[in-house]
């Protein structure tokens, strides 16, 4: 019979126990989502490779990825068309977050 107590008192404790662990869990989950949400969302992304574009492009791929192009050195290089973009920095592929500057250097005629 004692067997028989222990097993009634369980089933009775039982649904205070899931709502109890239901409720820290939910808890839990508001106050990571809100005191952490950059871990959700992040807002890091790759830099894209405009190296070869014409600055106007390059200007233009780097803002609709999130990006904000600044000016760079304007270099003499005879071997490609004016305002095309020579280097970029950070390079490709880099992960930055929304809103870092890129400079960009472009050719400019000799």
């Amino acid at each position: 019979m004692a067997g028989g107590r222990w097993r009634q008192r369980a089933r009775g404790v039982l649904p205070y126990l899931v709502v109890a662990g239901s409720g820290f869990l939910l808890a839990y989950v508001a106050v990571y989502l809100f005191v952490f949400p950059s871990a959700l969302v992040p807002t890091d992304r790759a830099v894209p490779d405009v190296v070869g574009l014409l600055a106007s492009d390059a200007e233009r791929t780097l803002r609709d990825a999130g990006f904000v192009p600044r000016a760079g050195e304007a270099r003499i290089n005879a071997s490609v068309p004016p305002n095309t973009v020579l280097t970029q920095t950070p390079a490709a592929t880099t992960v930055k977050p929304r809103g870092a500057p890129v400079v960009l250097d472009v050719a400019r005629a000799p």
